[in-house]
Formats: C-alpha cells, structure tokens, sequence
C-alpha cells in the first residue's frame, strides 16, 4: 500500500516541476544581451555604393560619348580640310586656265584699244564742234543779259525816281505818327519806333518787327507786348488791304491803349 501511493503520487509532481523549468529558461533568455549584426549600416553602405557605382558608370558613358563626339568632329574637320584642299587645287587649275584666255583677251583689246582710238578722235571732232556751238550761245546769251541789265538799270531808276517821291511821305509819316523807320538787323526786317505817346515821358518809345520776307507781313516782335489777338487781326486785315499806312495808325493806337491802361 505504501508503494502504490508513491507510484501513484509521482506524475502529478513531476508537471510542477517542467512548469518552473520553462519560466526559468525564459527568464534566462530575457537576460542575454542583444547582439547588433549591423544589418542597417550594411544597407546604408550598399546604397552610398550603388550611387557611387552609378556615378562611375554615368561619368564613364559621358566621356565615351565625348570621345566619339571628339573623333567624329575630327573626322568631319579632315574632310572640311580634303574639301578646301580640293577646292584650291580646283582654283589654281581655273586660274592657270583664266591666265590662258587673258592672253587671248589681250590682244583681243588691242585691236579694240585701236578701234577705241579712232572712235575717240572722231569724238574729239564733234565735241570741238559742239563747244563752237556753245560759244556762240554764250555770246548771245552775254549779250541777252547785257540787255537785261540795261532794263534792270532803268528800273532801279525810276525806283530811285519812286524812293525821292516816297521821302516826303516817309517824313510825314514821321512828323504826324510820331514814328520813325530801322533797320531790324535782319533782312527783309523793319523796326517801327513809335514816340509821343506817353503825354508824360513823350521820349519813351514803342516798337514793333515787322518781316516782309514772305509776300504776307507778319509782327514778330512788340515792344511793349501787346495782345496776340489783337496784333494779329491787324496784321491780317493788312494782308488783305495792302494798306501800310491804316495798319501803322492802328499799331500807334494800340500802343497808346496799352500805356493808358498802365501796363508794361
């Protein structure tokens, strides 16, 4: 009966034990240091040499394509040079032919040069002729312009005839408009000084430009200044009338219309 129970007894003891026997290997194996195989760096490595064995490769096709870009620019230079090498042989063979036929020419122009001459003197002979014609028109052109300036001489006579009579109008102009008649400098310019007009500084004057260049009078220049507008009606209506002496009174009138109002 002992024996029976301890025969009995023993399976269940010995599954205690295996239990215990797992969690202590477990235990133990938490324990162990954990060991680094350098899988990451390995990786990083592989990767940095990969770029660098791509590089490698890149930079080896560009100077492979180089190369050949490099030898077949040179092949295409040595055929520029076989083709200028050809052309020049070509010129000189055209030139050694041009040489030939400028002998032929030659003497082909002399003959002509000969003709040329004969040509040349028969030339001579007509414009010999023609320059007595010539003479002749001049002669009577000299004697056409001689008659001009005998009629131009008896007109500036009878200007000068005009002028004696226009003096005394000029002067009366003078005494009665209080105005006298400059030259402006320029030519075809009169200056129109007009005085009296001031009863106080009967010396002072005012004047006016007037351009006679063009067939129609144009004032330049009024001293004081006067109003465009109206200097310009004036100027317009002598235009059309022709009539100096009216523009004149008018101008003096202005001038006294403008010193009246007291402007400067």
């Amino acid at each position: 009966m002992p024996s029976d129970l301890s025969s009995s007894s023993a399976p269940p003891s010995s599954q205690p034990q295996a239990s215990s026997s797992s969690q202590a290997n477990n235990s133990m194996a938490a324990t162990l240091p954990q060991i680094n195989f350098g899988f990451e760096e390995l990786k990083d490595r592989m990767a940095r040499f990969t770029v660098r064995f791509d590089d490698f490769i890149e930079k080896g096709r560009r100077r492979i394509l180089e190369e050949r870009n490099e030898f077949a620019k040179t092949v295409i230079e040595e055929k520029d040079t076989q083709r200028m090498l050809k052309k020049e042989i070509e010129h000189y063979k055209q030139k050694e032919k041009d040489v030939a036929e400028n002998a032929t020419k030659e003497q082909q122009e002399a003959t002509e040069a000969e003709r040329a001459i004969a040509e040349m003197d028969r030339k001579k002979q007509s414009k010999e002729e023609h320059k007595s014609h010539l003479l002749a028109q001049i002669e009577a052109t000299q004697e056409a312009i001689r008659k001009k300036r005998e009629i131009r001489a008896e007109e500036r006579k009878a200007l000068s005839f005009q002028s004696s009579r226009n003096a005394p109008e000029l002067a009366f102009w003078e005494d009665h408009l209080g105005m006298r008649i400059e030259g402006a400098g320029v030519t075809d310019h009169l200056k129109i000084v007009y005085t009296h007009i001031v009863d106080s500084a009967w010396s002072k004057e005012f004047s006016f430009i007037l351009n006679m260049v063009t067939r129609d009078y144009e004032v330049i220049q009024c001293r004081p200044k006067l109003d465009p507008a109206t200097v310009g009606k004036w100027v317009d209506r002598l235009n059309e009338t022709r009539d100096l002496t009216c523009f004149l009174k008018e101008m003096r009138q202005l001038f006294k219309e403008h010193s009246s109002a007291g402007r400067e």
